[in-house]
């Protein structure tokens, strides 16, 4: 299915709710957004999202502004008047593209547009190319961020992954680049499958390495042979991941690992009692701003 037509909504914020209203799009399945700073007002930001115009009747679009609006009040903040405008398929590549630039990793990495040349001073980092297609995740993000920094500092030369909430494919083209040699990757919307393939094909010309199965996690397991994989990515809400870790750990391997990302600060405490709760050691803890990455182990018992 090709989308041709999209709704750019845009409004202004305070720079302090920005956080905020990156969890609130998380949360709401909405992948596509930017910020952009006011020049002549450095306390404002404003907020661009786009929309498929298919999968966002006007019931939608007026329940998204209430959404947006009530965890706005909830924190204390406020906006200004949705905008709402139409633009077709060739307006929001070129609306998108302008947000984007090469986005440095850790120590090793360079999340690279494939619109652009790689810079001269970032010869010597392993490159991922991402088309933003409906723009699923481009690194930037610090739940992203964080899970590339943790893949680039462990072992996972040869190893079997999955990738839950695959959304770009960023983190699954990450682990190809250092030394995956076979990878799962899963999500519940088509588009995001569609964005994981392709950027895999960017990057290496081929899915000969890639298996993609779309749908929800919890159901997948029930019908494939998810299992022995070495390390799990899950980067998606925590709300998800807390009703998952069962089956997280059943599909990994003994002594395997699993790396969750998408959980804040003040979620972290649960997400902890979980997963010591299904015999997870708790390897390792990192945040950024407000975001959370946890990386945890399958008793060898």
């Amino acid at each position: 299915m090709t989308i041709k037509d999209w709704y750019k909504l845009t409004f202004q914020i305070e720079s302090d709710s920005e956080e905020i209203i990156i969890w609130k799009l998380n949360d709401l399945g909405i992948s596509s957004f930017a910020f952009e700073n006011i020049l002549k007002n450095k306390n404002k930001k404003k907020v661009i999202i786009w929309l498929p115009t298919l999968n966002w009747p006007e019931g939608q679009r007026i329940k998204l502004e209430r959404n947006i609006k009530e965890v706005l009040d909830k924190n204390n903040y406020q906006t200004n008047s949705f905008e709402w405008n139409i633009i077709d398929q060739e307006d929001w590549e070129s609306s998108w593209k302008k947000y984007w630039g090469p986005e440095v990793v850790g120590d090793k990495l360079i999340i690279l547009p494939c619109w652009l040349q790689l810079p001269k001073e970032y010869q010597n980092r392993k490159v991922v190319k991402i088309d933003p297609g409906a723009a699923f995740g481009t690194g930037s993000h610090p739940t992203t961020s964080l899970c590339l920094e943790k893949i680039e500092n462990i072992s996972i030369s040869n190893n079997k992954i999955l990738d839950i909430g695959s959304g770009s494919g960023i983190l699954s083209v990450a682990a190809k680049c250092f030394g995956a040699n076979e990878i799962y990757a899963i999500d519940n919307d088509y588009l995001a499958i569609n964005s994981t393939e392709s950027n895999f094909r960017l990057n290496f010309g081929n899915l000969n390495d890639l298996q993609t199965y779309l749908g929800p996690f919890d159901k997948l397991v029930t019908k494939y042979p998810l299992k022995n994989f070495d390390l799990i990515f899950c980067n998606i809400l925590a709300e998800i991941i807390k009703g998952i870790i069962p089956d997280i750990k059943n599909s990994l391997k003994r002594n395997g690992e699993v790396i969750l990302s998408g959980i804040l600060n003040s979620q972290k405490e649960e997400i902890f009692k979980l997963l010591n709760a299904s015999n997870f050691q708790i390897n390792d803890v990192s945040s950024k701003n407000d975001w959370v990455c946890i990386t945890a182990q399958k008793s060898s018992s």
